[in-house]
């Protein structure tokens, strides 16, 4: 694993402020953190002192989502399946293909919106999210 450090070192400034890959950063910093414990410790009181950090936590939160997903992924092609009325004839990994090519579509999207809010603006400031930003109320009703 020294290797590893070592190869994600040299290449960090690549993806710092003024780098060629800044735009990246997020992206960058999320697989670090996700290989290695970061180096950042806080600075005022805390309630609890662990080891692990938020998105360690989150990452076992995805892995231990998997079979629910998989599962999920079944369910829509047996579910399309009895509304075809194909159930006799389609078989488990027929089901399960139908469910992945209608889930995977809105994995991705999820991913991709999640990556992207937590990402800095291009100047460099952090999202500033409020109630109303979220959840516009429209005036023309």
């Amino acid at each position: 694993m020294k290797f590893l450090r070592n190869y994600l070192n040299k290449i960090k400034p690549k993806f710092e402020e003024g780098g060629k890959l800044h735009a990246f950063r997020s992206l960058f910093d999320g697989f670090e953190t996700f290989l290695f414990v970061p180096n950042d410790t806080s600075k005022s009181g805390v309630n609890i002192h662990d080891a692990i950090d938020s998105k360690r936590i989150m990452s076992l939160v995805v892995i231990a989502l998997i079979p629910s997903l998989l599962l999920g992924m079944y369910n829509i092609g047996l579910q399309n399946a009895i509304a075809a009325g194909t159930l006799a004839t389609t078989g488990w990994f027929d089901m399960f293909l139908y469910g992945l090519v209608v889930t995977l579509p809105k994995i991705v999207v999820a991913y991709a919106v999640g990556l992207e809010l937590s990402s800095p603006l291009p100047s460099g400031r952090k999202r500033r999210f409020t109630r109303d930003s979220l959840y516009p109320v429209s005036s023309s009703l």
